[in-house]
């Protein structure tokens, strides 16, 4: 649906006019076009300023155009040709000074633009000159592929695109390239895989070059260490750009856990795992990635390679009684800095996860997002696997979540602590929701209820049989007073993995509008799921009904402008019918059951009853049909999975990111989201960090302790600048339709892209295929 208040052609992304405006000239020159627009918003003037600002915007946000331009100098000449001509021809027509004060600074953006243009191969060689005798030519890139592949994460979001892009594949190399890049006065962005999900990989800058890791790829062997109890303890070391499920896999081989294992472990890094303090099922048992790191290596602004070693590991997940110390050693082997914290430091007292305190009194790297430096390597504790283990699927019935919240409360409470150090432990205990069912077509295993709406995922594991059978026992027990709740337990390994798998398909939900989502995650107190879950639920119902009644709202303003081919006179009085089935309609949805309102059937009836009167104006009817899907499809539908156990919510939204309205609409559900998580004593970050998407959230106070921490290590403001700095930034990025890469792929005649568009619409978006 396309937003008729813009006028800038060729956008198809989420930003309106004056975001585009201020984008390309700055808030002040919005002011005077908005004035001019006031005084009069057509004609042909109007129109070339708008087209040549579209131009301007298409151009600069798409580097296969930009590619196009320095290329071919012809067309770049002709298209320049254009410009002027279109802006000669403002001029000539300009009766006011504003007017041409707005002709000055559209001038001197696209000498700007031809000035860039010109100069590419010039920085290009610079870099190239500069850079190759660290990491050799073969490692940096310049493509417009590689450019659009790291202008943002998995969120879609984006403001400017990289400058280079490089690869660096010895872990050595990093401090070399820090210095470097630093010389040549250009900024740095680490990035792993570009599964981030609050676009802490995004450049909000011009003149960011990207360092992805992931060639750092090598896994070492696993080793046997002793700690000072004389306690035997396996590790792992792993570069920075090791895949997560690579590592997983190296360990499991030898019988030992990898305990971060977050849902994108198929594609995330390590160096991203620390830089986010990931966490994943396991975490409940074992913590996030900061409980389970021994040691590791960061390139900080200064290009020095710095050793951050944990001191006597516990052995275990790091609880709020704890004292945890890291010694950071310069590259020169000597110790610099002692780093002290609190067990209830890590995370907010009560919780299972919290990554809102940025600073952790200085501790170097670990949940930065990419803000001080460069993780490069790091090795991690290995547990050893439990030799016992059952897989339980637990699907809850009804029209109500109360009893989900309140079943997950009651598992966590009753298996908080084990009788001794064989269990039995929940080790897993994972959450999806009714809108995740529909969307991977879950098929049920009970047969308590009609209607599916959660189903939770619970491993339980121990060292001693009987142990573990008393655990079942118990949880039996436990899930007897809950009427609307079913138990299936897996028979064996291959039927528990296929509980499982329905957990890894939750990447579907985006094809529930063929769209992307926003992606959100906040922690609860477990005791808080339940009120939580009732708030998600109502909410839910509440967009139904908003939905429905835009779905008549809209039909009856198209058919208020409606020009019939013929009969004028009948058509009015048919939409004179229309408007008083519209009001009894309305009437009926305010007081709608739940039920109702979830088949859609006052809406479904009103839209037939309307085709119905309109019988015989064919072209009308086919707008009127249109009309009701594109609104039918704009439905904003929250979706939730949890970490149960430690009570980590991920909360999707599905959203047409094209459509202004929509996003809008969806960012205010987020944030009335976060708002209900603080209020319930949570916190608006577990595991997906605070980024451009949740900034405004964080308390201001740690966000200025994080801003002057970043000072003292950085002061250029070499790494990621802009980010983490400024609580209005999701204002100033936007996101892309998939529609833009069918619609610009036809201007490129690369027709592959479109069909990528078609191919990657309704995926994860871990950001690995862009």
């Amino acid at each position: 649906m396309i937003d008729p208040k813009r006028k800038i052609p060729y956008n198809y992304t989420s930003a309106d006019d004056d975001q585009i405006i201020k984008h390309l000239f700055g808030s002040d020159l919005l002011k005077v076009i908005k004035k001019l627009d006031s005084q009069k918003d057509t004609g042909r003037s109007a129109r070339l300023l708008y087209r040549f600002m579209g131009d301007l915007f298409i151009i600069q946000r798409n580097p296969f155009l930009f590619q196009e331009l320095v290329e071919h100098p012809c067309q770049r000449k002709r298209l320049f040709s254009e410009f002027k001509n279109d802006l000669a021809t403002i001029e000539n027509n300009a009766r006011q000074k504003d007017v041409l004060k707005v002709l000055k600074h559209c001038k001197k953006e696209l000498y700007r633009l031809s000035k860039k243009i010109a100069t590419l191969h010039a920085d290009q060689n610079r870099i190239l000159r500069h850079l190759s005798p660290v990491i050799g030519k073969t490692n940096i890139y310049f493509d417009p592929f590689n450019i659009t592949a790291h202008a943002t994460d998995a969120t879609d979001w984006r403001l400017y695109t990289p400058i280079a892009v490089l690869r660096p594949d010895k872990e050595s190399q990093v401090p070399g390239l820090v210095k470097r890049i630093k010389k040549l006065g250009f900024q740095i962005i680490p990035r792993g895989a570009g599964t981030g999900l609050t676009g802490g990989a995004t450049p909000l800058t011009p003149t960011c070059i990207m360092i992805n890791t992931e060639k750092l790829n090598r896994i070492s062997d696993i080793e046997i260490e002793t700690d000072d109890q004389g306690n035997d303890y396996a590790t792992i070391t792993l570069e920075a750009g090791v895949i997560t499920q690579d590592a997983i896999d190296a360990a499991k081989h030898r019988g030992f856990i990898f305990a971060t294992d977050p849902t994108s472990s198929w594609a995330c890094t390590i160096g991203g795992n620390l830089s986010e303090n990931a966490g994943g099922k396991t975490a409940v048992l074992y913590g996030t990635a900061i409980d389970n790191v021994l040691s590791y290596h960061i390139t900080m602004p200064d290009a020095v390679s710095y050793t951050v070693k944990r001191r006597s590991h516990p052995l275990r997940k790091t609880l709020s009684r704890d004292t945890v110390v890291f010694d950071v050693y310069h590259q020169d082997g000597q110790l610099i800095r002692t780093i002290t914290l609190r067990g209830d430091q890590l995370r907010k007292k009560g919780l299972g996860k919290d990554v809102t305190n940025k600073t952790l009194n200085g501790l170097l790297g670990i949940q930065k997002e990419g803000c001080d430096g460069i993780i490069t390597s790091a090795k991690f504790i290995l547990y050893p696997e439990f030799q016992f283990k059952k897989t339980f699927c637990i699907e809850f019935f009804g029209n109500d979540m109360t009893q989900a919240g309140q079943v997950i409360a009651a598992i966590s409470r009753a298996f908080s602590r084990a009788s001794s150090n064989r269990g039995p432990f929940l080790m897993a205990l994972e959450h999806f929701d009714e809108e995740y069912i529909k969307a991977i077509k879950y098929k049920t295993k009970t047969s308590v209820g009609t209607r599916l709406i959660a189903v939770l995922l619970v491993d339980m594991v121990s060292n001693d049989q009987d142990l573990l059978q008393t655990g079942v026992n118990t949880l039996e027990t436990l899930l007897e007073p809950y009427d609307k709740t079913g138990l299936s337990i897996a028979r064996d390994r291959h039927e528990a993995e296929r509980y499982w798998q329905d957990r890894k398909r939750l990447g579907a939900i985006a094809a529930h509008t063929n769209a992307f989502k926003l992606n959100e995650d906040v922690v609860l107190p477990i005791d808080s799921l339940a009120s939580f879950a009732k708030f998600i639920d109502q909410y839910n119902i509440e967009e139904k009904k908003f939905n429905q009644t835009r779905i008549i709202q809209n039909i009856i303003e198209y058919l208020d402008t409606a020009i019939p081919l013929s009969d004028p006179e009948l058509l009015q009085k048919r939409v004179g019918q229309a408007k008083d089935l519209a009001y009894r309609t309305r009437k009926k949805l305010e007081i709608a059951s739940r039920d109702a309102l979830e088949a859609c059937i006052h809406s479904k009836n009103f839209f037939r009853e309307i085709i119905d009167n309109l019988h015989g104006y064919t072209f009308i009817i086919e707008n009127v049909t249109r009309v009701y899907e594109e609104t039918k499809a704009r439905l904003i539908v929250i979706a939730t999975h949890m970490h149960a156990g430690d009570g980590n919510v991920h909360v999707n939204i599905p959203v047409f990111s094209n459509d202004r309205q929509m996003m809008e609409r969806a960012n205010f559900t987020a944030d009335k989201i976060m708002k209900k998580a603080v209020q319930l004593n949570g916190v608006v970050s577990g595991e997906h960090g605070i980024g451009i998407t949740k900034i405004k959230h964080l308390d201001q106070h740690r966000l200025n302790k994080f801003i002057n921490y970043r000072k003292e290590v950085d002061p250029d403001g070499l790494m990621n600048p802009d980010k983490l700095m400024d609580p209005d930034i999701i204002e100033k990025v936007f996101t892309p339709s998939f529609n833009l890469l069918e619609l610009e792929a036809r201007i490129l005649k690369h027709g592959s892209l479109s069909e990528l568009a078609m191919n990657i619409a309704n995926c994860v978006r871990c950001g690995r295929c862009k």
